[in-house]
């Protein structure tokens, strides 16, 4: 954490003439960098075969990604799809038909009816240690268990 450190030093006579001297130490501390989020989504669109225009739609939705410590889901039913598509200029039929390119695609998975999460593997919001947990993901429903996770190798010598 960066810190500044500042000193001050007061001297001040008294009536009788004696002098007082006052150091004073003072440490401010500026903090972490907060944490952010670094996209290039015309290589993501690009590799998924999707439209460039489509880079304003997924990035009003980015706008809304929780934190990854947070509830997962992004609700984007009526109303959100009227306020996006006033703040991008283009209509609600254009990000309907994102929302079904980008769960094609899987940079969205949908949760429930207007509901949505990021695909992790993609995009996170929040401290790194937050997003690897979101990128294990366990699933038991009637077919069995799903696992989805990362395999990171271990290092050899000469790696």
């Amino acid at each position: 954490m960066p810190r500044i450190n500042q000193r001050t030093e007061t001297i001040t006579l008294t009536e009788a003439g004696e002098l007082l001297a006052y150091d004073t130490n003072t440490t401010y501390s500026v903090g972490n960098e907060p944490p952010y989020v670094k996209m290039y989504l015309d290589t993501i669109l690009y590799l998924k075969d999707l439209p460039k225009g489509y880079n304003p739609i997924l990035l009003s939705i980015l706008k809304r990604l929780p934190w990854a410590n947070q509830e997962q889901g992004i609700a984007i039913n009526a109303s959100v799809k009227r306020m996006m598509a006033k703040e991008i200029g283009c209509s609600v039929t254009r990000i309907d038909h994102a929302l079904t390119d980008f769960v094609k695609g899987e940079l969205l998975y949908r949760i429930d009816k207007g509901l949505y999460n990021v695909n992790p593997m993609l995009f996170g919001r929040g401290e790194w240690a937050d997003i690897a947990k979101l990128r294990l993901e366990i699933t038991f429903d009637g077919k069995g268990k799903t696992i989805m996770g990362e395999i990171e190798r271990k290092k050899q010598n000469g790696d």
